[in-house]
């Protein structure tokens, strides 16, 4: 049993010496950063400072970046994302003050070191006042016209000027493009003081007729526009180059006192170069009209179109670099829809004159039957009824216009009547009544008119569509408001 007990005690002993006893450990990155408070001190405002920070790896694995983030007014530049062991790498931080105040953040940099999962840096600096340049360029295109091959086109030039007080430098002017044109001295670089200017001539010698183009780009240390391009044309600007093209959505079915959207959202530029801008121009509104356009500017101008007739408009656009596209034209026609439709204009900007329709046997002034300024509104079937007419414009001071709508009027002949109500120092003065029945053009006819005179411009036979002269010259008016 002793023997027994020795033996079992020697072969344990044999079995611990030889089992291994050893432990594994997992290697890991170690991180840091250097420095850990990154300072701008002063800064121009609008101006770029740019600094380093340096992420360091001591560990034997690589250092993995997830993610980064940083506060307003600094940026992060291009990096590498892992950082190898016993190795390090930089983050270009830059600062650009925005105004005269003093900025301070944190730069947070998010790695796989389970020790280190987060580092953080402070940032601080002040934006300060300093001379600033500030490039200006004009024109921005210069288009040659048509220049026959192998002659030389009159000079034209942009002028860079430097409307800021801070020197400019111009880096390079680099010219991309056809070689037909060409940079008279082929200036390189350039210092401007502020409030300095200096003409850049360009020559345009085409070997060709079938057009050319091409751009000069100026760089330089302006803050905010480092870059500015001028184009170059010449005949056309050649078959591979494409001008802005102007659409307008052209409205239909307009009737007046309608106000029409002439939306130029379709506008496009082949070459890219968006944004547009918008140039709208009324080309023509009916005489007597007073309409105008909303906007000269905006990508959708809104119409009313006050009286019957044509309008027409034109829109051109200009694309982002400068170079403007021909005018496209948009006409549409404005047709009253109510049967009987009647329009006063005059030709002074101060008179107050007055439209009146009568109806069948109705007296001046005296309601119901006579619509006018103070009866707009009368009743001269069932109430609310397409029988009853409406004044729809009453114009108190200057040319008009003044109408009178009747949607499906009551058989009778109407008469048509106009009142010289104040004169505010115009004195003779010519109205001009226009009648449209079934939305057809019946009469246009004017008469010279003096104050508190009354003109019976004619009558209107209903349903026979047809208009009568009258006759009578003006006269005075028996009464001057409704009874």
């Amino acid at each position: 049993m002793e023997r027994k007990a020795f033996w079992l005690a020697s072969l344990g002993l044999l079995i611990g010496c030889t089992k291994s006893d050893t432990k594994i450990s997992q290697v890991y990155p170690i991180a840091a950063v250097s420095p850990e408070v990154l300072s701008f001190g002063d800064t121009p405002v609008d101006y770029s400072n740019t600094l380093d920070v340096q992420v360091i790896n001591s560990g034997q694995v690589d250092l993995n970046i997830s993610d980064l983030t940083i506060a307003d007014n600094f940026a992060i530049g291009d990096h590498d994302d892992v950082v190898p062991p016993d190795e390090q790498i930089s983050l270009p931080i830059t600062f650009t003050p925005s105004t005269y105040t003093s900025y301070a953040g944190s730069l947070l940099i998010h790695t796989d070191d389970p020790d280190h999962e987060t580092l953080t840096v402070t940032l601080t600096g002040t934006g300060v006042d300093a001379p600033t340049p500030d490039i200006d360029v004009s024109p921005t295109v210069l288009d040659f016209g048509a220049v026959a091959a192998g002659t030389v086109a009159p000079a034209k030039w942009f002028t860079l000027a430097n409307v800021g007080d801070g020197a400019l430098s111009v880096a390079s002017f680099d010219q991309t493009g056809s070689g037909a044109f060409s940079l008279v001295g082929s200036p390189r670089t350039l210092t401007l003081s502020g409030g300095e200017s200096q003409q850049i001539i360009v020559q345009y010698a085409p070997v060709a007729s079938t057009g050319d183009h091409g751009e000069v780009t100026i760089t330089s240390d302006d803050p905010d526009e480092p870059t500015r391009t001028i184009s170059l044309l010449g005949n056309g600007g050649g078959a591979d180059f494409q001008y802005p093209v102007p659409v307008i959505d052209c409205p239909t079915g307009v009737a007046p006192r309608d106000t029409v959207a002439l939306d130029g959202t379709g506008s496009y530029d082949p070459e890219g170069n968006e944004p547009l801008t918008y140039a709208w121009t009324a080309l023509a509104v009916p005489a007597g009209s007073q309409a105008a356009l909303s906007s000269d500017t905006a990508d959708t101008a809104y119409f009313a179109t006050d009286i019957a007739g044509t309008y027409s408009v034109s829109l051109a656009v200009t694309n982002s670099i400068g170079v403007s596209s021909a005018p496209t034209t948009c006409t549409f026609i404005a047709v009253p829809k109510e049967e009987i439709h009647v329009e006063l204009t005059w030709s002074t900007p101060s008179a107050d004159l007055d439209l009146h329709l009568l109806a069948p046997g109705g007296e001046f002034f005296i309601e119901p039957d006579d619509c006018n300024w103070c009866n707009q509104s009368p009743d001269w079937g069932t109430t609310g009824s397409a029988q009853n007419p409406s004044l729809d414009i009453d114009d108190y001071i200057g040319y008009g216009p003044e109408n009178i709508n009747d949607e499906s009027p009551a058989d009778g002949t109407y008469s048509v009547k106009v009142h010289y109500f104040t004169d505010n120092g115009d004195g003779t003065v010519t109205a001009t009544v226009k009648v449209y029945l079934y939305g057809v053009l019946a009469a246009e006819r004017s008469q010279a008119m003096d104050r508190n005179q009354v003109w019976d411009a004619g009558q209107i036979l209903w349903p026979d569509g047809l208009y009568v002269d009258e006759t009578t010259a003006p006269y005075t008016a028996p009464r001057r408001g409704c009874e």
